[in-house]
């Protein structure tokens, strides 16, 4: 099978050899250089005999230009990759390792990980090289269809769930956003998310499809706007890529030439609120806001619709928009069910959850979301969720994860976890602990000791301890109690 992505056949690469490809945090690379390094660790790998591994590559690093590199060496070799950003703690990369049977990461940073058992290849500006080596399964045959990445998230049980998607839903997806979104091959795509979160989907995929630019940028970058706006002014930024919560400081910027080179702001991960979509459209006229909509199980989205005026005055709630060509929406007993080849192949090494979420409809993948909406006149408007998974600043948490994490603390009698919402958006995580009676535990050790399990994204803003955890009549924490509880201290 010849894989839809070959870095020979980027639609201006023997035109524009010297046109940017990638804008690192650390440095740039033109499409001929980019095409030159995906080569290179394609051969890297082929020359040590590990190009035929039958398991996803791990893929470490935070905003540099080789991480793109790495993706798309995997790519064109068929090999599976997770993106793994540096934040994370070692012991969560450890257990990624685990449950995805993963032999090989690449580390995109100057610092080896040394993970056990695992083949580490570490990957800098100038060179290559293997820094410990360990056993690789090698693969028997190619799948028809093999799998693109797995992204890692959060997970109800305590451990992080891997969304297998494959060559099929990508090439569905990228269809779909070069045809329906009026991206081009000029365009520079702003990337604010980190490349583990499915979000930098839209932009990773996208940038290769139409042979685009792709603009990185790193927590510091995307932290301070006095930082961000002069780097996009400066590469000339064109589609902003972001949750909505992120935009706002920037949409309270009146002054328009500062980043008037933004021709389309892109949302997606979080319910985008009237007030910002309507300031975004008065500070940045000449800009289009598209909404969209979908769990990383259905390829980053599924939905879309461009915010206009009139649909501002006539919804409360903007809708997330019409399902893309090639997939459908259901809506069964109020849960948004998503069919169509964009849905993911399923969980990796998790036959239970498997089972509960997936399932076929006409011989397609199906995918029962968990999500609450209705559609009207074929238009998605999203409602709510029907468990306790949520999102936050567009990332998915598993309350009963962080959860988990705390109550492995040797002090910790019990705690548990709530949302606190306003408009139905979550705006806040927080914590309520029992300790054992005899110890002094601080709400700084708490974030501390769980920091060493938890990505940063995961760790509660805020930490209340309770003599007692209350419980509703079920005997599982009152969560509603909880809640007017935590208001009241």
């Amino acid at each position: 099978m010849k894989f839809c992505f070959d870095t020979k056949e980027f639609i201006e690469w023997d035109i524009q050899p010297n046109k940017l490809a990638v804008i690192g945090d650390d440095f740039v690379l033109t499409w001929e250089q980019f095409n030159t390094r995906v080569q290179a660790l394609c051969e890297e790998f082929v020359a040590h005999g590990i190009h035929q591994t039958q398991r996803p590559v791990m893929v470490y690093g935070h905003k540099s230009a080789n991480m793109l590199v790495a993706f798309y060496a995997m790519m064109k070799l068929e090999i599976a990759y997770i993106p793994l950003d540096k934040f994370y703690p070692k012991e969560r990369l450890e257990k990624i390792a685990r449950i995805s049977k993963s032999e090989i990461v690449i580390n995109t940073t100057a610092w080896p990980l040394q993970i056990d058992n695992i083949t580490e290849i570490l990957v800098e500006e100038t060179k290559t090289s293997r820094v410990q080596k360990a056993e690789v399964s090698v693969q028997v045959k190619k799948l028809a269809d093999p799998l693109v990445y797995i992204i890692f998230t959060s997970g109800s049980t305590g451990e992080p769930k891997g969304v297998q998607i494959s060559s099929e839903a990508v090439q569905s997806f990228t269809r779909w956003m070069s045809s329906d979104f009026g991206f081009g091959s000029k365009d520079v795509f702003v990337n604010t998310a980190v490349l583990s979160f499915d979000l930098s989907v839209f932009e990773v995929m996208t940038f290769g499809k139409l042979g685009a630019t792709l603009l990185l940028n790193n927590k510091e970058q995307t932290s301070d706007p006095n930082v961000l706006i002069p780097r996009i002014k400066k590469y000339q930024g064109s589609i902003w890529v972001s949750t909505p919560s992120f935009t706002l400081i920037y949409s309270r910027i009146k002054n328009e030439t500062r980043l008037n080179s933004i021709h389309t702001f892109l949302f997606c991960g979080e319910v985008l609120a009237n007030d910002l979509a309507n300031k975004l459209m008065e500070n940045y006229p000449k800009a289009r806001v598209l909404n969209t909509y979908g769990p990383t199980e259905a390829t980053v989205a599924t939905t879309l619709v461009e915010i206009t005026p009139e649909l501002i005055d006539s919804h409360t709630s903007l809708p997330v928009g019409v399902s893309q060509p090639e997939s459908r929406l259901l809506i069964e007993n109020g849960e948004i069910i998503i069919v169509g080849p964009n849905v993911s192949k399923g969980y990796t090494n998790n036959e239970i959850l498997n089972a509960e979420k997936f399932v076929t409809i006409n011989n397609q993948r199906a995918f029962k979301t968990g999500d609450q909406g209705y559609l009207e006149k074929g238009m998605l408007f999203f409602t709510g969720r029907n468990d306790d998974l949520v999102k936050l600043h567009g990332y998915r948490i598993e309350l009963n994860e962080i959860s988990s994490a705390i109550n492995k603390l040797t002090y910790v009698v019990q705690g548990e976890t709530i949302a606190l919402k306003r408009n139905g958006s979550v705006k806040k995580i927080v914590s309520l602990v029992k300790v054992n009676g005899n110890e002094t535990i601080t709400v700084a050790q708490i974030k501390q000791d769980i920091s060493a399990i938890l990505p940063p994204y995961m760790i509660p803003s805020d930490i209340k301890f309770l003599e007692e955890i209350p419980l509703s009549q079920n005997g599982k924490a009152d969560k509603k109690l909880l809640t007017e509880l935590y208001m009241k201290r």
